[in-house]
């Protein structure tokens, strides 16, 4: 089923972030599961400045390059929903099928793309439209997305299939797939579109893969259950989430092994760096909040309340 159907406060624990120069100052959005809605963060002060009713337990977040359009994946109403970020409110939801959880958007903002849990497919939707182009058979239970930064490929975790995808964008064909450590969810990809990063959850480790022969290069011991992954400092340091034990690995990517362990909220799963390649956000999903990393200095340097049960899963920060 594929239906468009048209509708139409927080405490911040801040400390020296918020004097340091940003070199941009984008919004974080924040999908709260359990409270049906997502928290706007200004970053450039660390505080709440609205929240956004999303129905249908939204989970996946993926910001719009131009940042004019935030897509969350509502696996309850079997969708996403559209969020005009100037209006910081819902103006379309659109119904792909009954597994959605992981989403991403293309480097030029014209497709949307959405991991069916269920149905084993990645589906690749008109961002002006709102209409199917195609869906595209993967491995089992798909999960975590990412778009090449060429805008040439996309590379989806497939959890139960313990394996990544590696799909052509100009043809819509999976042209290879490649195994990888056990339940993959969260992936990230370097500046370079050279590397990507797999966060295994049943494996506790990462797993490094080439992505010109799709070949994994190295595998990373972190800890319990890591969730997601993402880059800051020029690509020379990866950051894990460990949901079970409300930690953040970091990584140092020319040795690939971890040198920081750092303590976050409860059940930390989304994590996305700021444009500044300096800050890291965490969505700490039992604790209802969102701790800010310096990696540079290696240390959460604010915690900010947003809505029950943050998850924030994918590219959440505008640019």
């Amino acid at each position: 089923m594929f239906l468009v159907n048209y509708k139409a406060v927080a405490i911040c624990i801040a400390t020296a972030f918020l004097s340091t120069p940003l070199a941009a100052q984008p919004f974080a959005y924040i999908s709260n599961q359990l409270d049906d809605s997502v928290s706007v963060i200004d970053t450039a002060t660390g505080r709440v400045v609205d929240t956004i009713a999303v129905a249908g337990k939204p989970a996946g977040v993926a910001v719009a390059p131009d940042g004019s359009k935030v897509y969350v994946s509502t696996p309850e109403a079997k969708g996403f929903a559209v969020v005009d970020t100037k209006k910081r409110e819902v103006i379309a939801t659109v119904i792909v099928n009954d597994g959605v959880l992981g989403i991403a958007v293309g480097a030029e903002g014209e497709r949307i793309y959405v991991a069916d849990w269920y149905e084993n497919t990645v589906s690749v939707i008109d961002a002006k439209s709102l209409q199917l182009i195609k869906t595209i058979a993967v491995g089992e239970s798909p999960s975590g997305l990412i778009v090449s930064p060429d805008n040439r490929w996309l590379y989806v975790a497939n959890r139960i299939s313990n394996s990544v995808s590696k799909i052509d964008l100009n043809t819509l064909t999976v042209k290879k797939t490649v195994p990888v450590g056990t339940h993959p969810f969260g992936l990230t990809i370097d500046a370079r579109g050279e590397r990507i990063y797999v966060a295994n959850v049943k494996s506790d480790d990462v797993t490094v893969v080439e992505t010109a022969r799709m070949q994994p290069i190295a595998t990373i011991k972190v800890h319990m259950l890591p969730y997601a992954t993402t880059l800051a400092l020029n690509d020379s340091r990866l950051l894990v989430t460990n949901q079970n034990d409300g930690s953040v690995s970091v990584i140092d990517i020319e040795t690939l092994k971890e040198i920081a362990l750092i303590t976050v909220g409860d059940k930390p799963e989304g994590i996305n760096t700021h444009p500044d390649d300096r800050h890291v956000y965490v969505a700490n999903w039992f604790d209802s909040t969102v701790s800010v990393i310096d990696a540079k200095t290696l240390k959460v340097i604010a915690t900010i309340e947003t809505g029950e049960g943050s998850r924030a899963f994918g590219q959440f920060i505008g640019k």
